[in-house]
């Protein structure tokens, strides 16, 4: 069992997907993506000591009304459409590993993110948004009234 506050460790995924991949075959992963299927934008998200940054990859975005972000109960919610920019019919692909369509996606956020101050800027078909990062706090001293 892990102490209070301390999480349990990440399993290694990696590693396993790398062991995978060298059991299963090269093809592997491309018939297991045609079964389970990606179902948003794939996101990366990391944190330094300011801020967390998570990054969206929303390739083919012209116009701001195509994804929309809002934020509640210490989610974000990231909302849009993702168009194919070719016309191809389903049966025609031989290979589809990209996501198109309409999709959802709810990152949690830490207690200690400033949402208020965040900003998100779309460059290059990824979105970027940045959320300052309150300072860790230690151990809060509450004062005692005695009447």
């Amino acid at each position: 069992m892990n102490p209070p506050g301390n999480r349990p460790p990440k399993p290694d995924w990696k590693g396993l997907t790398a062991q995978a991949g060298d059991v299963l075959g090269p093809e592997f992963w491309q018939d297991i993506a045609s079964i389970i299927p990606l179902t948003g934008p794939r996101i990366d998200m990391y944190e330094t000591p300011q801020e967390l940054v998570v990054v969206a990859e929303v390739p083919g975005l012209s116009a701001p009304e195509q994804i929309q972000l809002s934020f509640r109960d210490q989610s974000l919610l990231i909302r849009g459409h993702l168009v194919r920019p070719y016309q191809v019919l389903d049966e025609q692909m031989r290979l589809s590993e990209r996501f198109f369509g309409a999709f959802e996606r709810t990152i949690r956020l830490p207690g200690r993110a400033l949402t208020e101050q965040m900003r998100a800027q779309y460059h290059n078909g990824l979105l970027i948004i940045r959320i300052p990062l309150a300072p860790p706090d230690g151990e809060k001293v509450i004062p005692i009234q005695f009447t």
